[in-house]
């Protein structure tokens, strides 16, 4: 099996622990959903780590790894504001704040902008996860969790408009590159013309003195 195929799968892997981590939660018991959502979250770490450590990034992966992520996290905050462990406002802003990541994601990828994702991304994704696991101990330990989910949140928006910025100056800057390309070839095909009319003038004169010498 292909080293790059090894992080997809493991995407793969954690969408299909999306409905057994809802099942989990409502059916059986919800510390046997918490420790499908820690697997699901070290699925995450590890797929990471691979594309990372050995250069096994795929343009499908960086569409599938966020999408699988964030469908999880979804799926953990509207099961834990049902059973009132989360406000429902913490959670529509959770969602409106990942709608809005993938909308861009797909936008971003659609004009073939590569931008990877940073530790600030990181730090938000793993504050917002220990936010939602301290959300199964609330009896013992109070509203912590909707706190740290807090923090997670306006991590969340930093990374965001650190994304939004890199976008907009590679896009920039991409601009400005397209523009000099074009510059430099216009230059280009000019000194051709030039190049080309002077050899036609030496050609031309070359011909006027031939035929001066014939008569």
């Amino acid at each position: 099996m292909n080293i790059k195929q090894v992080p997809n799968i493991l995407s793969f892997i954690r969408l299909f622990l999306v409905p057994i981590f809802i099942i989990s939660f409502f059916v059986i018991d919800k510390y046997v959903a918490l420790g499908v959502f820690i697997i699901a979250s070290i699925t995450d770490v590890v797929d990471g780590y691979i594309a990372r450590h050995f250069n096994a990034m795929t343009e499908f992966g960086k569409i599938l790894d966020p999408f699988a992520d964030k469908l999880m996290k979804m799926a953990a905050l509207i099961s834990l504001t049902i059973v009132n462990l989360i406000p429902i406002w913490v959670t529509v802003l959770m969602i409106t704040c990942d709608l809005a990541m993938i909308i861009s994601g797909l936008c971003i990828y659609k004009k073939k902008i590569t931008i990877q994702s940073n530790w600030i991304g990181k730090a938000g994704t793993f504050i917002i996860s220990l936010g939602v696991v301290l959300s199964f101990f609330t009896e013992w330990i109070g509203e912590v969790n909707v706190y740290v989910i807090y923090a997670g949140i306006t991590v969340a928006v930093v990374a965001g408009l650190d994304y939004v910025y890199i976008f907009f100056n590679k896009k920039i800057n991409r601009k400005q590159k397209h523009d000099k390309s074009t510059q430099d070839k216009t230059t280009l095909n000019i000194n051709e013309l030039n190049n080309l009319n002077k050899t036609e003038l030496l050609s031309s004169n070359e011909n006027l003195e031939e035929t001066k010498d014939i008569k």
